[in-house]
């Protein structure tokens, strides 16, 4: 299955979230407008200017914040992440050994942390997705990631690219060879609500299919009675099909 380094990227990102955010904060806590009304009264003219330009400074730091904000959007928490894999996972009732071997594998390249906190977040989604009504199972279960999201949207730790999250949520989805229907729901539902344009969906979901075909006709040729060296060409004619896949997903996901 293909996999992304996305840390740097990542790391980047966060970084100059977190930087824009303090700059942001300075520059507000800095205008102090009751002595800057008090220069207006006591200087006259050239403590006006000054009083608008502190003013037009406050503006542009909370315009920039606001702004810093919405990029933020881009990004999700890992633990987040984990969390809407779980549901993804349980929302058909039956969390297979692949889904989860998938997960672990996902949640490490995500988040060094993650082993710590593995067993206890799977166990507490599977047990909330397990206690919703079964009558409204699918309003519930979407209340529910949406917290989820906005929790995630607002919190620290590592960060993850939301398209990202989307392309780890359909690998671990079909890991089983089995992509269910409630599992495309609500991988619908969380690109919706984390704001991914909607063709996104089908896009990564049609190349994740050609590249699970492209894989599993790779395994076949390699345990056939034919010769190597005939069914060698074949062999690397889909392994460049594949590899032109990973590259589109990869520009997809860092688009």
């Amino acid at each position: 299955m293909a996999k992304f380094d996305f840390k740097k990227l990542v790391n980047d990102s966060a970084d100059k979230l977190k930087t824009g955010a303090q700059k942001a904060q300075e520059a507000v806590k800095g205008f102090d407008i009751k002595t800057a009304a008090g220069d207006v009264m006591t200087k006259g003219k050239d403590a006006a200017e000054y009083f608008k330009q502190k003013t037009d400074e406050t503006v542009q730091a909370v315009s920039q914040a606001v702004r810093k904000k919405e990029e933020a959007r881009g990004f999700i928490t890992a633990q987040g992440a984990v969390k809407l894999m779980c549901m993804m996972m349980a929302a058909d009732g039956d969390i297979s050994k692949q889904e989860l071997g998938q997960l672990q594998e996902i949640g490490k390249e995500l988040d060094e942390h993650f082993p710590e906190y593995q067993e206890k977040t799977v166990e507490e989604c599977t047990a909330l997705v397990e206690k919703l009504d079964a009558e409204n199972y699918r309003e519930e279960l979407n209340d529910v990631v949406r917290d989820v999201i906005q929790e995630s949207l607002h919190a620290s730790g590592a960060m993850v690219p939301v398209k990202l999250l989307l392309w780890n949520l359909l690998v671990v989805a079909q890991s089983d060879s089995c992509y269910q229907e409630e599992e495309a729901k609500l991988i619908r539902y969380i690109a919706r609500h984390l704001e991914i344009d909607k063709s996104i969906v089908p896009e990564m979901e049609h190349a994740l299919r050609a590249m699970l075909a492209i894989e599993n006709e790779m395994e076949w040729l390699k345990n056939t009675d034919r010769p190597f060296g005939t069914v060698e060409p074949v062999l690397t004619e889909l392994g460049e099909r594949k590899a032109t896949i990973v590259q589109a997903i990869h520009d997809l996901i860092g688009d």
